[in-house]
């Protein structure tokens, strides 16, 4: 388990130099990899939103589905 661990560790701290090789092969590579990142970003973003979104609507009260009694009645 250990050195699984170390591994995982390892490979996180020289996976920016790995891109960063990827990157410098062409302009092509270099766009695919913004775009790549761009696109992961934008959909954690929404992700987070919507998820913000329903942890306030858990916490909030719920005032405005109760209507007022009617004097008719």
């Amino acid at each position: 388990m250990q050195s699984l661990l170390s591994e995982l560790i390892d490979s996180i701290v020289s996976m920016p130099g790995e891109f960063l090789e990827v990157m410098t092969v062409d302009p092509l590579s270099a766009l695919l990899v913004v775009m790549g990142g761009l696109l992961i970003g934008a959909s954690i973003a929404v992700m987070g939103y919507l998820t913000l979104g329903a942890a306030v609507d858990l916490i909030t009260p719920d005032v405005g589905s109760r209507g007022q009694p009617r004097a008719d009645r």
